[in-house]
């Protein structure tokens, strides 16, 4: 007796999905490589079907970039401009913690940063209150923002392994000579200098602000 079913096709509604759905698989998949496919298979669409909710592959990662700024914690009232800017750079580096890829995405897609604009405005009107410029504030932003992701880049350098399951820092130890003044450290695959950078950074605000 016949099903009524036709042979090799599935029967039944269409798989529904929401625009959080697709930015929760690209999340997952890996903000900085996910492919459109890759997201589909996630959520169990074919490719065409993500279409529907995304124009693009640049349409997903700005979304994807928005989710990242509505992780990132805000100033809160009564702090001194230097626990802002501290905040910051603690931030930069947890959100990176976060999303896996997140500092990758940073320096290879030229429109990262506008997604933050709202959080950017946030830090900006803190630093604002304590007498900052926009023009100073996105500087000390910037400034502490590219030190903690470029520290953030060599980490994660350092704690990638290979083939043969060695890592990075352990590769650059081999290869670095004992007479070099710089020699590797264990701390390079954690935080490292980060915070002893920013601190310095800090330090030279306190003597001058750039006329901005």
């Amino acid at each position: 007796m016949g099903t009524g079913r036709t042979a090799g096709k599935k029967t039944g509604p269409k798989p529904s999905f929401t625009r959080d759905d697709v930015i929760d698989a690209a999340l997952d998949a890996g903000i900085a490589d996910f492919t459109l496919a890759e997201v589909a298979t996630k959520i169990g669409v074919v490719t065409s079907a993500v279409y529907r909710r995304f124009d693009s592959r640049d349409d997903l990662l700005d979304a994807c970039l928005s989710r990242v700024a509505s992780a990132v914690a805000l100033p809160r009232p009564g702090m001194s401009w230097q626990e802002i800017c501290r905040l910051w750079a603690d931030e930069c580096w947890r959100i990176c913690g976060v999303f896996p890829g997140l500092v990758q995405v940073v320096y290879s897609y030229p429109a990262a940063f506008t997604r933050i604009g709202s959080v950017a405005a946030a830090y900006a009107d803190a630093l604002a209150a304590h007498g900052r410029t926009v023009g100073q504030a996105g500087f000390a932003l910037d400034f502490i923002g590219d030190t903690v992701f470029s520290c953030r880049l060599g980490v994660e350098a350092m704690r990638s392994v290979d083939e043969s399951g060695e890592s990075g820092l352990e590769r650059a130890k081999e290869r670095t000579d004992a007479s070099h003044p710089i020699q590797p450290e264990d701390s390079w695959a954690d935080r490292g200098f980060v915070d002893l950078k920013v601190d310095f950074i800090i330090d030279g605000l306190e003597r001058n602000w750039p006329a901005l």
